[in-house]
């Protein structure tokens, strides 16, 4: 049994919330949300809650990232045709 005293390694976190995955990323909170709606990065709901697994990150990154965050409603729409083609 471990002893309560002794520091236990932290794990770290299965999902972020949106700021703490922005963060993690180095990129704006806002930015972060334009490619959640684009499909760029998968999210979990969780009621109102809006949670980034740390697999999801991984994924992202490995695909190379995206190279221009393109900003408004039709690059949104223009991003999820292209994704669903």
């Amino acid at each position: 049994m471990p002893n309560p005293t002794t520091p236990q390694t932290a794990l770290p976190p299965v999902a972020y919330n949106i700021a703490q995955a922005a963060q993690v990323l180095g990129i704006g909170e806002r930015t972060l949300r334009y490619l959640i709606r684009a499909g760029q990065i998968r999210v979990a709901r969780v009621g109102r809650r809006v949670l980034v697994p740390h697999s999801a990150i991984v994924e992202f990154l490995e695909r190379g990232g995206v190279e221009q965050v393109l900003y408004g409603h039709v690059a949104v729409r223009k991003a999820r045709v292209e994704a669903l083609a």
